[in-house]
């Protein structure tokens, strides 16, 4: 496979970043070796990071000396919603992937997403062999299952992190999104599928952490943010019931 020829237009790749000083040198690595090289020129490695552990030192040195594609918005910690908002505000290129730091999907699968784009606006990388604790896999699950019930959504693991869309989809929809602020990604699908986007989803690999611990929805709030996902969705479902819906 010819990966440079699998895309004419530069892609902002989005990551949030928060206390990944473990494993943040050896994702841009993998990154820069099986994605960004093979990428049209200004391209881009952008993140938001509020970390207190040296990360920032990391990827300052990183862009400094060896990837000049690297951008840092060093922020305060508010929130994954919040960070994803500012990344998708802050993207340059005309094809806009977002995906995690912590190195649990792996960047080889970027090209089977890509190669699907041009029959679609948004391709979903849904997780299979998912590679993380049993109570977010069954919360993860249950979201999914209530997305369908609520939206008739055909969706696979609707709040996964690895997806490549176009910029008009992008600066349309994500304004909007606020009634998931734990779950952005999620609502993002949502309105797309709902709305008339075209949307794929591919099934894509995950793997464990190598190092540190995951910055995912901690146990202890887990019950709250749950309820509050619920609310969200009924007043998403009100707000969807009289959004315009893109003409084909």
């Amino acid at each position: 496979m010819d990966k440079t020829a699998i895309l004419s237009e530069p892609v902002s790749i989005l990551m949030p970043v928060c206390n990944e000083s473990d494993v943040i040198r050896d994702v841009v690595d993998e990154w820069a070796r099986d994605v960004i090289r093979f990428l049209p020129a200004g391209s881009e490695l952008v993140f938001d990071d509020c970390s207190s552990d040296g990360t920032d030192a990391i990827l300052a040195e990183l862009a400094a000396t060896i990837y000049p594609f690297i951008r840092v918005n060093r922020t305060r910690r508010d929130g994954f919603g919040a960070a994803a908002k500012r990344l998708y505000a802050t993207a340059r290129c005309p094809l806009i992937f977002f995906t995690d730091s912590d190195g649990q999907y792996m960047p080889e699968d970027f090209w089977t997403v890509a190669a699907a784009l041009p029959n679609a606006d948004m391709v979903h990388g849904y997780k299979v062999g998912r590679q993380d604790p049993l109570y977010r896999i069954v919360a993860s699950a249950v979201f999914t299952h209530l997305a369908h019930l609520f939206f008739g959504s055909r969706g696979h693991d609707v709040n996964s992190a690895f997806r490549l869309m176009r910029r008009d989809l992008v600066e349309t929809l994500v304004p909007d999104v606020c009634r998931l602020p734990v779950q952005p990604n999620a609502e993002l699908y949502i309105r797309a599928e709902s709305l008339g986007w075209r949307v794929i989803d591919i099934p894509v690999r995950h793997r464990q952490r190598l190092m540190g611990i995951s910055r995912g929805l901690p146990p202890k709030t887990f019950l709250w943010e749950g309820w509050r996902s619920f609310i969200g969705l009924f007043l998403l479902k009100r707000d969807l019931a009289t959004a315009p819906r893109r003409r084909q």
